[in-house]
């Protein structure tokens, strides 16, 4: 069996620095690694060979110094390894990136293909999927474990929801993108990095793509580097560091704790008096509708939870709302699954003018291949000027998927969208751990965008509203898709409560072990809190990964963080953009996590932490019992 393993060879983040007066990046010095989601990949790809004719080849596209990182891949057990290097790839986006990296994989005929799940620079989880659709092969994102069949000819992947775990069986060849907990994270040695250097890379160009190519695609170079994507970023934003870091040593814990309540009731004053004036925390009341109108329509691809509509599925709703008010036009709702007449009342109380309603229960689940076809035809049938997507495991497959089978620009995790003087669709998306922000434009229609959960506004539900029902066929699919074996659901419904908790204690490692987790939940319930944590927590099994937050577990938008024995790294605080305050209470002066705190106290948690509480109960008890944040 041969596996192909895709590798990113990407910038260490947290070295990066940021001259903000000057609004540049500092990249000079700046070393780079193989990106951590695609070297767990490696890791599981070189434990799954059987045999000795079994082969891992690893692939890159990038610099000629990403030989580099497929050295140190070989190093790790990789047979071979191939770096696609060319001028012409220069300014490639995902869907430029993914059509060079499928003709590279076309060449070498894997069985299977691993992925990362997103790279640590761009986090768009884009590539895999694009690839997978450009190839005609089927793919499983999010994977947490990966094993072969018995008889080696298919793959059983358990894949990681907002919801829980789904078990996959899915036949080869196909493309799997992993995550964390799919392998153990190795790094080679002196001597495994001296065999590797008598291992050459392996070089391709773009004319050597193409000169192999299959019949009926395209030989023109322009299909890569700038000219061959369909997005491009504007001027990008900087964005300043704009906590307060006040940081609290040398007092005892009760002073520390009157004083961060105190400063908590003043600066949760101050942001409101700033929503006051317009900064859209607040519910958006009742926008005009324009029903009739279906040139410029705004789509918006409906999130299902077991519970009903996913919270984000009305941000979006509320967004695309606000959309129209520039484009005049309806707000159309995918909704996929069976007709419900409740949720298409909600659909069209928060804002749908027309619910498209596309049953897949007898072709497939959301990201498979079947779904995907049947939105396309959809699309293509009567083109949008948007479709929204959330970015949340099925919105990011099902997106992707939709982005390569029809060529179209697709913007990944965006927190945000403007319309310009232009009529263009401007799609702001952090990058490079969240301090920059890129504005991001598309050459081609519909506009595709994946939207963070957990940052945008619904509109005020008008009940009773009117909406047209209509029906997308399910055409049955005919090529190898997925297949659902086990479903398994997290009765509390952690990760969907986190999304729009108002108040959220993080736990790290700095708590010293799973002993000590109990006393502080039990302190969080007490405040109303939801718990969330760090990536080396839901490693060691402490907590559930979907209450992980940074760059590859969930973002959120509480009015109020409390960071527990957290490090600070970047992983976890690119997740926390949006927070509104933030207090860490960490025994570690250099903790880099109050740098993105407004309140720190340096101490042990055990001293501090239970003081703390008692002054915060009754500010934090006040927002929880308001409103809902919406």
């Amino acid at each position: 069996m041969k596996t192909a393993v895709c590798m990113k060879y990407v910038p260490i983040i947290a070295r990066i620095q940021f001259d903000y007066e000057a609004k540049t990046i500092i990249r000079d010095g700046v070393p780079s690694e193989v990106n951590p989601f695609d070297l767990l990949g490696l890791v599981r790809a070189v434990e799954l060979k059987r045999s000795p004719e079994d082969e891992v080849v690893v692939i890159s596209m990038g610099p000629p110094g990403a030989s580099e990182g497929l050295t140190d891949c070989v190093a790790l057990g990789a047979d071979r390894a191939v770096l696609v290097t060319d001028r012409a790839l220069a300014g490639s986006d995902t869907l430029a990136t993914s059509r060079a990296l499928s003709l590279a994989l076309l060449r070498e005929k894997p069985d299977l293909i691993i992925c990362g799940r997103n790279s640590t620079d761009g986090e768009t989880g884009q590539v895999g999927p694009e690839i997978a659709e450009l190839m005609g092969l089927p793919h499983v994102s999010h994977v947490r474990k990966l094993d072969l069949s018995d008889d080696g000819k298919s793959v059983i992947a358990e894949r990681m929801t907002d919801e829980g775990f789904q078990t996959l069986e899915c036949g080869l060849p196909a493309l799997i993108c992993v995550t964390e907990g799919v392998a153990p994270e190795l790094y080679p040695n002196k001597e495994q990095m001296e065999r590797a250097q008598e291992i050459p890379v392996e070089e391709m160009t773009c004319a050597d793509l193409l000169a192999d190519r299959p019949p009926g695609l395209s030989g023109d170079l322009t299909q890569f580097g700038a000219a061959g994507s369909p997005t491009w970023v504007d001027e990008i934003r900087l964005v300043e560091p704009n906590r307060l870091g006040v940081l609290l040593e040398d007092v005892t814990p009760e002073d520390a704790a009157k004083q961060v309540a105190d400063a908590l009731r003043q600066r949760l004053a101050e942001l409101a008096a700033a929503d006051s004036v317009g900064s859209g925390k607040s519910a958006a009341a009742a926008m005009p509708r324009f029903p009739n109108s279906r040139e410029k329509s705004i789509w918006v691809v409906a999130e299902n939870t077991r519970q009903g509509l996913a919270h984000v599925t009305l941000e979006m709703l509320g967004k695309a709302r606000e959309l129209t008010q520039f484009t005049k036009s309806e707000v159309v709702a995918v909704l996929i699954g069976p007709q419900q007449d409740a949720r298409v009342a909600e659909l069209a109380s928060q804002g749908a003018d027309r619910v498209l309603v596309l049953d897949n229960s007898q072709i497939g689940p959301v990201y498979g291949r079947a779904v995907g076809q049947a939105l396309a035809e959809a699309v293509q049938k009567e083109p949008p000027y948007a479709v929204l997507f959330a970015s949340t495991a099925d919105g990011r497959d099902l997106a992707s998927r939709l982005a390569a089978r029809l060529e179209l620009g697709l913007t990944g995790d965006a927190i945000d969208l403007e319309i310009d003087a232009e009529g263009r669709l401007v799609q702001l998306k952090p990058a490079l751990g969240g301090n920059v922000i890129a504005p991001i434009l598309s050459k081609t229609l519909p506009n595709l965008v994946t939207l963070r959960p957990g940052l945008l506004t619904p509109v005020t539900p008008e009940p009773g509203a009117t909406v047209t029902v209509e029906q997308l066929p399910a055409v049955p699919f005919d090529g190898p898709d997925v297949r659902l074996l086990h479903e398994e659901f997290q009765e509390d419904q952690v990760g969907l409560i986190l999304a729009k908790a108002p108040v959220v204690l993080g736990v790290g490692m700095g708590i010293g072990g799973v002993e000590n987790l109990a006393k502080i939940q039990e302190m969080a319930r007490s405040i109303g809190a939801s718990i969330a944590t760090t990536r080396d927590v839901a490693h060691e099994g402490w907590l559930p990964q979907q209450l992980q937050v940074g760059i590859s577990g969930r973002t959120i938008a509480p009015t109020v963080y409390l960071a527990v024995g957290i490090r600070g790294a970047f992983n976890h605080t690119v997740g926390l953009q949006r927070a509104g305050v933030i207090i860490s209470v960490n025994q570690n002066r250099r903790a880099v996590m109050f740098r993105s705190s407004d309140f720190g106290i340096v101490g042990t948690w055990e001293e501090f932490l239970p003081p703390l509480i008692e002054q915060l109960r009754p500010i934090l008890l006040e927002l929880n019992s308001a409103p809902m944040k919406t």
